[in-house]
């Protein structure tokens, strides 16, 4: 039978309403016009209840001295998932697996899994992870992206091995020209090498491999010198050896400038500067030898300006040019020299006082 009758939750709202009392929602609050939910976004947790972390390992719980990941090894990711609203997770999709080489060149490995096994195309890159904890519905549906650059360096108490995907080789596919001198850094391929160099002039390798991987060693430190990092630093004339090493893979690549130069750190007059280099069994260096011209670079090049460029000026010297032992094609009273802030060529009386370098 049917009743006029309001029930009583009804009659109190509509006496609290006349009285100006308002209600309070304590889980849930309506967002805008549409009558949105908004509740809390899902979190993902480790196996340590840590918040938006995730378990990383590999199948091989064995980690040796030198050990790398390796071809054919199995990374598998797992995580709790927690959604306070009771929403159905769907994280998985989002997991993306990602590799970046040692060229910083970043490409997608796989999508949508929780395992990944490192195929032979993977040698040298770096394993990454990116997952957003996702539900079906529900608002928020997705958390802040959990991106992981690094697994190996994820989590330091896990059993994947730091570095990259062994490699299995070392290339050096090069080196940079004055790499700390911004106006003259030069790249330079790895299949030549420079015909001149003086004492301070640097050069930095670069190979396939992630720099801090590697070892670097050179066969005669009295010639030249390689950092940790693989910065060569040349101090006399001669041939040296210049090694990369990772665990067992080698590869190098020699230098044997046939031009090492001397700046004096005075000026003289063409005479006594031509004489002072013969004193030490030197000479004065041909204009060709100093400069192919302005602003004229190249690597293997013919001359000190045109492979190094304004890092001439950085050894001690004098003045700003350097003399050259030819005579000047447009005075004959006179001899030819290179400046070194931009290899333009000039030239000057033989009793003006200018810079100069010795060649050996």
């Amino acid at each position: 039978m049917k009743t006029n009758k309001l029930n009583v939750t009804g009659i109190a709202f509509l006496v609290a309403t006349s009285l100006g009392v308002s209600f309070m929602a304590t889980a849930e609050v309506m967002t805008g016009s549409a009558g949105i939910v908004a509740g809390t976004a899902p979190v993902i947790y480790n196996n340590k209840d840590l918040p938006e972390t995730i378990n990383i390992t590999r199948d091989n719980d064995i980690i040796g001295d030198n050990d790398e990941l390796e071809i054919n090894d199995s990374i598998s990711l797992s995580w709790r998932f927690n959604d306070d609203e009771g929403d159905d997770d769907v994280t998985l999709p989002s997991v993306e697996w990602i590799c970046l080489d040692a060229a910083n060149n970043k490409r997608t490995l796989s999508q949508g899994t929780t395992n990944y096994v490192i195929r032979p195309a993977d040698k040298g890159c770096v394993i990454g992870v990116n997952i957003t904890p996702k539900t079906v519905t529900g608002f928020p549906q997705a958390n802040t992206p959990l991106q992981i650059g690094d697994i190996s360096s994820y989590d330091n108490s896990d059993n994947i091995p730091d570095g990259p995907v062994n490699p299995h080789a070392i290339n050096i596919v090069g080196y940079i020209v004055a790499p700390n001198n911004p106006s003259a850094r030069l790249t330079v391929s790895g299949d030549n090498s420079l015909h001149t160099a003086f004492a301070g002039a640097e050069v930095q390798m670069e190979t396939d491999n992630l720099a801090d991987q590697l070892d670097w060693t050179t066969s005669n430190s009295a010639i030249a010198t390689v950092s940790n990092s693989g910065l060569v630093t040349f101090k006399t004339k001669g041939a040296v050896r210049i090694m990369a090493r990772h665990n067992e893979k080698r590869a190098s690549m020699i230098f044997s400038p046939e031009r090492f130069y001397t700046a004096s750190t005075s000026g003289k007059n063409w005479p006594d500067a031509k004489k002072a280099c013969e004193n030490q069994g030197l000479r004065l260096p041909k204009l060709d030898e100093l400069s192919a011209g302005l602003h004229v670079r190249h690597a293997p090049g013919t001359s000190l300006w045109e492979e190094w460029g304004e890092s001439v000026e950085d050894m001690p010297h004098s003045g700003v040019v350097f003399w050259s032992s030819d005579i000047s094609s447009f005075d004959v009273s006179a001899y030819a020299y290179a400046y070194l802030s931009d290899g333009h060529i000039s030239s000057n009386t033989q009793d003006i006082v200018e810079g100069y370098a010795c060649v050996e």
